[in-house]
């Protein structure tokens, strides 16, 4: 089946936490780190050409992520 498959990963949590898990994101990929205050808001959307490379983009990612987030 042909088509085009996105979903977007959104994290929320500290600043600095926030600017780690920015600077890991591949450069291929759209995303931006709204900060506040001490806060940050991080939104990556992900494309993919089918939903099985789609899961695996996302699993890497949440992988690459699974250290930083304490």
């Amino acid at each position: 089946m042909d088509g085009s498959y996105s979903t977007t990963l959104e994290w929320s949590g500290s600043l600095e936490i926030g600017e780690r898990l920015s600077s890991l994101v591949p450069a291929n990929f759209e995303h931006e780190l709204v900060k506040e205050g001490n806060s940050s808001r991080l939104t990556i959307k992900i494309n993919a050409n089918s939903l099985e490379n789609l899961r695996t983009i996302v699993d890497d990612m949440l992988t690459l992520f699974s250290d930083q987030d304490e």
